[in-house]
């Protein structure tokens, strides 16, 4: 079973308007600080691990604790078990949803709870769904987990027992009243082969109406959060209901019946001789008698009994399986608590999925987990980081879910963008916090409906993977994109703004190179749907020569860097023409900037002193590089901000008013 979507409302940043979104196997939630992305882990504890010293009025939407939290989560993905289980509760498409409202009531039912006091609030909570069942005039068709009650059922059995046409007595040997076991038995064949018959109504209600609290204890997911800062010695105490307790529970409950009963029977005898001889005191008295002699005289009086101070026998698991504890050595072996946070968060991983992998003989039936962490980077060297974002990726391979918190572009892919949710507050006086998500599905729709193009996941992934490598996933964690063609670019223009008082790095604004102008276009894409505003400079390649004497391959390049630039401007919002050839001219607008020919003709060949400058950048790199060059030029001409083109100016002003506007995928929004 695994969580395929959430919605949350009244609780700390996301307020009355519901905030939803969908679940993957693995979810990454990014965006900047404050913009509720823990809340999310925190409101999943809250629902499946519900415990009143988890929730405080501050846990309510600006502490308007009037209304309910709501935590409302849909599961899918459910196994053969569990459809089963939570037959009468599915949806059309075997989902199960249920919601938890968590309430701030009074306990003095006399004190309207806006008027109580901190300490004379109490919290509630009740999980509701729905749940199919028959109307009231078939109740006796309902098939429960008890018996029907003896007297329901010698009064059912006195009426006809009619479904339409169809007669239920015909299902039993004989007209005698049967027995409570043998109506179940009949009830269950009946629920089997003819449900469809039997009229049913679908009620709302909670654990109490719907009679599942059992069943969501026992057969729900194990959700365990891992926040940022966490004492790993808690998680390694050994109680019955501890991740490790269970381990070890485990291993003593293997140990045979003949074994247990022959240790206890020679522990007897030893605690025996152990306790002769050390309950003797210096004068010969017995300290045990001389405990209970007191025990009995403090009271003072007759209570009609006399206590007496025994030790029982020691079971196995007391001696055989004394407090465990994890080691970890490496070149000095020692307790796990004594080594770095970030092997401490990678044991506590490994523990998580150790526990999973047994089953303890409470399972009713097979049960993922769901592992909910808060910044899996923190205390990581990058190698680590990689290995531990490869970690997550495995583990959601399997049946078990991760969802994180991450501000690490090293655990996120844009190749897996359907992972990704992004959570940006609005900029109004009250701030709403919304959550971005793009599916794999709407791309596919896209390329569809816009170029007739079909193509599949595997496509898509395949496209993005080798297109845009891990270097674009910091567009992801900026406040607005500059998407650039390439190198030379990436090494002159960020010099050029900050001579110009625009510090790309303070103003959150991501840099990204596509590597080639073809690649501009799902780069744009990909971070628009996001809703990060994008600016994209770019080259139009306009050929030197005129382009109606173009022949062959010359002119077939044309032609595809025409369609080139046709798209780029096309999703950018900005009309084009219908011929063959479409090379703009020179421009800048509010979200991009094109060069007639490139970059370099622009801003550097047209400089007097251009042929010295670029001699003397091949002299100090020793080579005639592109990239090296522009840098060169960009860093002396920054010595002297008025020498700068003025276009640079332009440009920034673009940067600082730049918006998302609308989407390219949703026409609508």
């Amino acid at each position: 079973m695994k969580i395929d979507k959430i919605k949350i409302q009244n609780f700390k940043t996301f307020g009355n308007e519901p905030i939803s979104f969908s679940f993957n196997n693995l979810t990454a939630l990014i965006g900047e600080n404050s913009v509720g992305k823990s809340n999310i882990l925190e409101a999943l504890d809250l629902f499946f691990n519900f415990s009143k010293t988890k929730i405080s009025l501050k846990s309510f939407h600006h502490d308007h604790y009037s209304k309910p939290i709501v935590i409302e989560l849909k599961f899918n993905d459910l196994n053969a078990d569990e459809l089963l289980v939570f037959k009468s509760h599915l949806d059309n498409d075997q989902n199960l949803t249920i919601t938890q409202y968590i309430e701030a009531i009074s306990k003095d039912e006399e004190i309207p709870i806006e008027k109580a006091n901190e300490d004379e609030i109490d919290f509630t909570e009740a999980k509701h769904g729905t749940k199919i069942q028959p109307i009231e005039e078939f109740a006796w068709t309902l098939l429960d987990d008890k018996l029907p009650a003896k007297k329901n059922l010698t009064a059912w059995w006195k009426s006809e027992l009619k479904i339409g046409d169809f007669e239920f007595k015909s299902l039993f040997d004989t007209t005698d009243e049967p027995t409570q076991e043998i109506f179940q038995e009949k009830l269950k064949e009946l629920n089997e082969n003819h449900s469809e018959i039997i009229p049913k109504e679908r009620i709302v209600g909670d654990e109490k109406m719907l009679g599942w609290k059992s069943k969501l204890k026992a057969n729900l997911p194990k959700y365990f959060y891992i926040p940022a800062i966490k004492n790993l010695s808690e998680d390694l105490k050994v109680t019955k209901t501890s991740t490790l307790g269970e381990l070890i529970n485990w291993i003593s409950n293997s140990v045979s019946k003949e074994i247990k009963e022959e240790f206890k029977s020679k522990s007897e005898i030893l605690i025996g001789e152990l306790l002769s001889k050390i309950d003797i005191d210096e004068d010969g008295n017995s300290k045990i008698g001389i405990i209970n002699k007191s025990l009995n005289d403090n009271i003072g009086f007759d209570i009609g009994c006399s206590l007496e101070l025994k030790f029982g026998s020691p079971e196995i698991q007391d001696i055989v399986f004394p407090q465990p504890k994890v080691f970890a050595n490496d070149g000095y072996n020692s307790e796990l608590t004594e080594k770095g946070h970030g092997i401490q968060r990678l044991a506590l991983f490994s523990l998580l999925r150790t526990y999973n992998t047994f089953d303890f003989g409470k399972k009713a039936i097979e049960r993922n987990i769901i592992i909910g962490i808060e910044e899996p980077e923190i205390y990581l060297h990058p190698p680590l980081k990689r290995a531990t974002y490869s970690l997550l990726r495995n583990i959601s391979k399997g049946k078990d879910q991760v969802v994180y918190t991450t501000h690490d572009s090293l655990f996120i892919s844009v190749d897996h963008f359907d992972e990704i949710r992004l959570f940006r507050k609005s900029e109004e006086a009250t701030p709403i916090t919304s959550v971005y998500e793009l599916s794999v599905e709407q791309i596919i729709e896209y390329y569809k409906s816009t170029f007739g193009i079909t193509i599949n996941e595997f496509s898509i992934r395949h496209r993005f993977h080798h297109l845009i490598d891990e270097t674009k996933n910091e567009g992801f964690f900026a406040k607005k994109i500059i998407i650039i063609e390439g190198e030379t670019e990436k090494y002159a223009l960020p010099i050029y703004f900050k001579a110009n008082g625009y510090d790309i790095d303070t103003n959150r604004t991501a840099l990204i190179c596509a590597g080639s102008v073809d690649t501009i276009s799902y780069l744009l894409l990909l971070f628009n749907e996001f809703r990060i505003p994008c600016y994209v400079v770019f080259d139009g390649d306009k050929p030197l020569t005129d382009v109606n004497d173009l022949q062959g391959d010359h002119r077939k390049n044309a032609v595809n860097k025409s369609k080139r630039n046709k798209e780029i401007l096309g999703l950018l919002g900005h009309k084009t023409t219908e011929d063959l050839f479409f090379f703009p001219e020179t421009t800048i607008e509010h979200n991009f900037s094109v060069w007639s020919q490139n970059f370099e003709e622009e801003f550097h060949k047209k400089l007097k002193n251009y042929d010295t400058l670029k001699s003397e950048a091949k002299e100090l790199y020793s080579n005639d590089s592109k990239p090296l060059t522009a840098r060169f030029i960009s860093e002396r001409l920054s010595q002297k901000p008025e020498l700068i083109d003025n276009r640079i100016n332009e440009i920034i002003d673009k940067l600082k008013n730049l918006k998302w506007t609308k989407s390219i995928i949703d026409t609508k929004v």
